[in-house]
């Protein structure tokens, strides 16, 4: 097992009804979480998109059932978002992020989640839980390769 580093302060901890009509909430949570860290409006975009995603999935996932979401901020200005759901299915493996098919309507969430986000890591804890973590590094450190 890799030791993790401290993830920073705890910015928003919240459980949301499983249903759509949260998501805006989820947002808006995230950003007003993050407005009173000094966090680059990228960093800040990017990973309220991600939240979006994540929750759509827990939600699409169990139907019904409370998520949960962490928020974490660094001393180095990075941002940690944790979607805490809870589904009988394991996570997808990394392989079968995306559409089933090319012009499929859903199934890119996770791709999305990978390419916003400097590091995703999808965990599961205990039987029935699933946990998505995202990380964002400030622009100044973010060096796409390529």
């Amino acid at each position: 097992m890799s030791t993790q580093e401290p993830r920073g302060i705890v910015v928003l901890e919240r459980e949301y009804a499983g249903n759509s009509s949260t998501l805006h909430e989820v947002r808006s949570d995230v950003v007003a979480s993050l407005r009173s860290s000094i966090v680059d409006s990228d960093l800040e975009a990017r990973a309220q998109l991600v939240v979006s995603e994540l929750a759509t999935n827990a939600i699409q996932a169990s139907p019904g059932r409370r998520y949960g979401l962490v928020v974490h901020v660094g001393t180095d200005r990075s941002v940690v978002v944790q979607v805490i759901s809870r589904s009988e299915r394991g996570p997808p493996l990394r392989e079968a992020w995306g559409p089933e098919t090319a012009t499929a309507v859903s199934g890119r969430g996770l791709l999305i989640v990978g390419k916003l986000s400097d590091e995703v890591e999808i965990a599961q804890p205990a039987s029935g839980t699933v946990v998505v973590t995202a990380t964002f590094r400030p622009t100044s450190h973010h060096h796409s390769s390529g």
